[in-house]
């Protein structure tokens, strides 16, 4: 066979996607489920959106309509509403004729045509008019929207399950007025059944906790690392049927890149690609294959070491070195990194802009491109020589 065998961007199903059956299954059986609430919790890139779209995949081809909606990016709530519309004309067309007049007719706002930017038919899109109207008239239009959903499966007498991923950025919109009105909605709906998916995990949990909208509202599904053994042993396998040997590579590649699928499907792409000329690859491959990815994203991430304060560079370069005590005075001395108030503000504000995680282990980089990156560029400032 030719070309590579792992594929990265976007979501991966068919030969690209492995393992996750119990969370496929899942999340197929809450898709069905009339009034059914689940939430799938996960950090990014771990391959949530290729699971909900291999779920989706299994529901089409039983002709049960259902549909993701992404909110990620989102400007308004009126936004939130029109890709819900546009997932519906898109989506539940394969399993119903006519979705676009079924829904005007059953929609208590305005609505016009314009072209699907992924199929280019014919789907809905809410005015400038709802766009620019006040944050609690753009709620009511969000919930007539689902409404019409509602009413559509009840005169259809059958259950639709909506995903609305990246469902916590309604948090954007009000605070938790927002997460109020989302709950209210969903409760009124007898005939959907919903899969509510997020990745940002410390604001998830506070959602679902008590005396907020969410708790115990949904069953919840943790959405954690691929069994790294299954995951090694696939990359091997894939390298194998695509005429290159690879014998204990996919394990190397999951102890560099892990625990995030897309970071370690990323690495294996890189690693095949060095390694397909010489129809081998070896762990040396792999090494350089990080080397070569964190250069192709030496742009983004330089940019945004140039954008850190002097405290939070230095942070980043004591987590590069490894260093496993951040707030012990001798790594404090060692990296300028001053108080330990001031260590565990900039690791906050870091967190905020997604480049460190808190771990059970401690603290590491979100994305390890980067993490690698610093090694190479930036621990020599310190007399840090990476090996």
């Amino acid at each position: 066979m030719s070309g590579n065998p792992f594929r990265i961007g976007g979501s991966v199903v068919g030969e690209y996607f492995t393992d996750r059956a119990v969370e496929v299954r899942r999340i197929v059986h809450a898709l069905v489920e009339p009034q059914a609430k689940l939430l799938v919790v996960g950090p990014r890139r771990m391959g949530k959106t290729s699971a909900i779209e291999m779920s989706l995949g299994t529901l089409h081809r039983r002709r049960h309509p259902a549909l993701a909606a992404d909110f990620s990016g989102a400007t308004t709530l009126a936004d939130l509403g029109t890709r819900v519309l546009q997932a519906a004309t898109r989506q539940l067309g394969r399993t119903w004729s006519g979705v676009v007049g079924d829904l005007v007719n059953r929609l208590r706002v305005g609505v016009s045509l314009a072209p699907d930017p992924a199929t280019g038919q014919p789907t809905l899109v809410l005015g400038l008019e709802q766009r620019r109207a006040p944050v609690e008239a753009q709620w009511d239009t969000f919930g007539a929207v689902l409404d019409a959903m509602d009413r559509l499966a009840e005169e259809k007498r059958k259950t639709i399950g909506i995903v609305l991923d990246e469902f916590q950025e309604i948090h954007r919109f009000g605070g938790e007025d927002a997460e109020w009105h989302l709950r209210g909605v969903i409760q009124r709906h007898k005939h959907l059944s919903y899969v509510l998916a997020g990745s940002r995990e410390s604001l998830i949990v506070a959602m679902i906790g008590k005396n907020r909208a969410f708790y115990k509202l949904f069953e919840v599904m943790p959405f954690g690392p691929m069994d790294p053994e299954h995951l090694g042993r696939w990359m091997d396998s894939r390298m194998e049927t695509h005429g290159v040997a690879a014998v204990g590579v996919g394990r190397r590649v999951v102890e560099l890149a892990g625990p995030r699928t897309r970071d370690v499907v990323q690495l294996a792409r890189a690693a095949f690609e060095l390694g397909s000329r010489k129809g081998k690859v070896e762990a040396a491959d792999v090494e350089r294959a990080l080397d070569r990815v964190a250069e192709e994203e030496d742009v983004f991430f330089g940019a945004e070491w140039d954008r850190l304060t002097p405290l939070q560079q230095n942070v980043l370069r004591a987590l590069g070195a490894r260093e496993e005590q951040l707030f012990a005075q001798a790594t404090r001395a060692r990296y300028a990194l001053g108080d330990t108030g001031s260590v565990a503000s900039a690791l906050e504000l870091l967190a905020n802009k997604d480049l460190v995680v808190k771990t059970d282990a401690g603290w590491a980089f979100d994305n390890p491109f980067m993490g690698w990156w610093v090694r190479r560029n930036a621990l020599p400032d310190v007399g840090v020589i990476p090996l």
